[in-house]
Parts: structure tokens; sequence; C-alpha cells
């Protein structure tokens, strides 16, 4: 059986958070802290959000530790994260996302897809950006 959030850091500079059920609130606060850990070990990286069709509301005090978790991140999010990508094929959950947004604004670059493989596609594609201009940054330095 899956667990109910798995993060997914098979690729590199890709990290996948698939939400496969409901988690209770202990296993909510252990996907934040492992998420945590992520932001520290990855100088840079992106990443893409999965949630089932099924996947059920999310309760407010899981949506309120999410937005706390982004606004306490905030810097480190910003200069790590190249871009966010939510796959979320259910209604619900677009709802439930734009309700953390209204909290917490994102502090990198993000959309919403409709399948993993449109967001791990945005996401390469954003990866692959974020490296050409720190490239020219790079040889602008240089030059100089």
């Amino acid at each position: 059986m899956l667990p109910p959030i798995e993060i997914d850091r098979s690729q590199a500079l890709l990290v996948v958070v698939r939400f496969h059920g409901g988690p209770t609130d202990d296993e909510f606060r252990q996907y934040i802290a492992d998420y945590v850990q992520v932001l520290e070990n990855e100088p840079r990286f992106g990443a893409v959000f999965v949630t089932t069709p099924t996947m059920p509301m999310t309760p407010a005090r899981q949506v309120r530790m999410q937005a706390q978790f982004m606004k306490e991140h905030r810097e480190r999010i910003e200069q790590r994260v190249v871009g966010v990508a939510f796959s979320l094929p259910s209604p619900l959950m677009r709802g439930v996302l734009r309700g953390v947004l209204m909290l917490q604004p994102m502090p990198c670059q993000h959309t919403v897809v409709g399948t993993e493989a449109e967001g791990v596609a945005w996401v390469k594609a954003r990866l692959w950006t974020d490296h050409v201009r720190r490239m020219k940054d790079t040889a602008q330095v240089k030059g100089s």
C-alpha cells in the first residue's frame, strides 16, 4: 500500500511529491519535515506536486500548516526552487491550492497542470532556463 504522501527524488534536480490519500496531521507534519530536508540539501531544484483525482478535502489545519511552512521558509524557497508545477486533476484540490496561496503567496514561479507528465515537462523547462541564465551570468562576470 502506498503512503499518503510520497517524496520522489529519483531524478536529478526534480522532486515529485505525490499525495495518494488524505494524510493524518502527523503524516502531514512528517511530509513538511521531509520537504524541509530537501530544501536544506538541494542547491537548486524544481518540484511537481501531484494529487489523485479522488483526493479528499484537505483539512483547514493542514492548509494552515502548509501556509505556515511556506511563510517560514519563504526565502529559502525563493532562492532554491526554480518552479513548482501542481498536477491537480480535481477542482476540489485546485480550490485548496487557491486557499493556501491566499494565506501565503508562492515565492517562486508556479503553474497548474493536468498531469504529472505535464508538470515534469514544465519544471524541466524552468530548470533548463535557470541553467542557461546562470551560465550567462557566470560568463558575464568572468568577462568583466
